[in-house]
C-alpha cells in the first residue's frame, strides 16, 4: 500500500468530506471542530502541551509579563468558579471558614437587616461540597457563575 503525505494548515477537518484525503492527522484541543465535519478520532499519536519559556536577558520584559499574566488569567478562570450567595451576618464566620475564597470573600451589607451578600472563587472540582456545605449553615440564593478570565 502506497502512503502520501501532504501538509496542509487551515480546516484541514474538510479534505476528507472534499473527497481530497482519506484520512488526517490533527492537532486538536477538544475535537468540537473534527466532530462537527462528521469526523471521529481513530487514535491519540501525541498528547502535548503548551509551555511559556522566556530568556533571562528579554528584550520586552513588560510585553513578557503581559502574556504570562494572559495565560494565567485563562488558567485561573478554567480552575474557578464565582460563587454568590445571601447569608445572616450571624453565620458569616462560620461561612467564610467553608469558602474563604482565594484570599478572601467579598462582603456586602444587604437592605435587610442582618443579611449580607457573599462573593468568592471556588475550585471547580470542590463546588458541590461547598454548596452544601454553604446551605447546610443558612447561605440561600446560591449562585454559580463562570469566570471567563482573571488577574491575580
Amino acid at each position: 500500500m502506497k502512503t502520501q503525505v501532504r501538509f496542509v494548515s487551515g480546516s484541514v477537518e474538510a479534505a476528507c468530506g472534499l473527497g481530497l484525503a482519506d484520512g488526517i492527522v490533527d492537532l486538536v484541543e477538544s475535537g468540537d471542530t473534527m466532530r462537527a465535519a462528521g469526523l471521529h478520532a481513530i487514535d491519540t499519536i501525541l498528547n502535548t502541551e503548551s509551555v511559556l519559556i522566556t530568556n533571562c536577558h528579554q528584550r520586552f520584559p513588560k510585553l513578557v509579563e503581559t502574556i504570562k499574566q494572559r495565560v494565567e488569567g485563562v488558567l485561573m478562570a478554567r480552575r474557578y468558579v464565582l460563587c454568590q450567595y445571601n447569608i445572616k451576618r450571624e453565620s458569616l464566620e462560620r461561612a467564610c471558614v467553608v469558602a474563604s475564597g482565594r484570599q478572601a470573600p467579598t462582603v456586602t451589607s444587604l437592605e435587610a437587616e442582618d443579611w449580607v451578600a457573599v462573593s468568592v472563587m471556588i475550585e471547580k472540582k470542590e463546588l458541590a461540597n461547598k454548596m452544601d456545605q454553604l446551605k447546610e449553615i443558612g447561605a440561600i440564593d446560591i449562585l454559580v457563575l463562570q469566570i471567563a478570565n482573571a488577574r491575580t
